[in-house]
């Protein structure tokens, strides 16, 4: 019979291991057996050494044991075990038990069922993913956290520019103050017009929710309108604005396009000024028509105004063609780069 724990060689707790648990020595004897390895070998015939029991060759057996014996740490091998006709396959843990070298070498054996070895491999993979997930949602929340404090560096940069504007269009009027000349006049006029285009443009950046695209009706009403004033010809306005969400780099350089072409028509034309955006087919169309006297070609071409616009176009990849045809019109043709 198998001593169970408790007996001369009982200092070594097996009890605790839920799986069959044995000490045994190198030709296999089995000294000592936990509960569930006597409920295991009593299936198998009670046999008291594992040569009798394996269904491995001898040979292969004696190679685990003897493997096992060289470390106080855990071997991990495979033990087949005859069960009538039935094959079970274990997955056995060995290592020596330290011990005086004239008591002769001992080992503890740990046989698990493979099922429950492919559970806990399952389980240490399910750990594993979990870790991984836990890293990659701190890693995230770190992301987050550094992508909402560069939003509010760019909001506060383009605040500051926005600010940066308005000094700058105080500072024109401070230094015309006093210089009443038609010349100085004008150039205040236009340099002032193209800084609150700037500034529409900018007042929409920073207003938007998005830092790359802005709309269209957010700054092109308020350029608009801010040309018309300064002729103080408001109620010659018209406006018709589609909303389309446009690149922040074409928005300045949009808004800049609509001051010129608007404040060319109430230079040179007369009448009624009609302002229109939207979509054709896959362009986008910015139309200003005076319904007056028509365009001062003439003019046009020698205007600076006319060589930033073309300037601009070829920037936005855009195309400008100026019509006089009763009326007056100019039209920007462009396409938004869908990078």
């Amino acid at each position: 019979m198998i001593s169970k724990n408790g007996s001369k060689l009982g200092c070594f707790p097996l009890e605790f291991l839920p799986e069959p648990a044995i000490l045994a020595g190198l030709d296999g004897h089995v000294h000592e057996a936990n509960a569930a390895a006597h409920r295991l070998f009593s299936a198998l015939g009670n046999a008291p050494n594992l040569f009798d029991i394996c269904h491995d060759p001898k040979p292969d057996v004696a190679a685990f044991l003897r493997h096992a014996s060289r470390s106080t740490s855990s071997y991990i091998g495979a033990l087949e075990l005859q069960q009538g006709d039935e094959v079970e396959r274990f997955r056995a843990l060995a290592a020596r038990v330290p011990r005086p070298e004239q008591e002769g070498t001992l080992l503890i054996v740990r046989l698990m069922p493979a099922e429950l070895d492919r559970f806990s491999i399952l389980n240490r993979r399910i750990q594993e993913i979990d870790r991984q997930l836990h890293n990659r949602l701190k890693e995230n929340a770190l992301l987050a956290e550094t992508l909402e404090d560069k939003r509010v560096l760019v909001q506060e940069l383009q605040h500051r520019v926005k600010n940066n504007i308005q000094q700058m269009l105080s500072l024109m009027n401070f230094a015309a103050a006093g210089r009443n000349t038609p010349e100085v006049a004008e150039f205040m006029s236009v340099a002032a017009n193209r800084l609150r285009a700037m500034g529409a443009s900018q007042e929409a950046i920073y207003q938007s929710s998005s830092a790359r695209a802005i709309s269209s009706r957010s700054f092109l009403d308020e350029v608009a309108r801010g040309a018309a004033e300064s002729f103080g010809a408001s109620e010659r306005l018209s406006l018709s604005i589609e909303e389309v969400q446009l690149p922040t780099d074409a928005a300045h350089n949009l808004a800049l396009i609509a001051n010129e072409l608007i404040t060319n028509a109430f230079k040179y034309g007369s009448g009624q000024v009609s302002v229109r955006f939207h979509g054709s087919g896959e362009d986008l169309v910015l139309d200003v028509l005076d319904e007056g006297m028509g365009f001062d070609e003439t003019a046009l071409t020698r205007t600076s105004g006319l060589k930033l616009v073309r300037s601009l176009c070829r920037q936005i990849g855009g195309m400008l063609q100026i019509a006089k045809v009763g009326t007056g019109k100019c039209s920007v043709q462009f396409e938004i780069n869908p990078e």
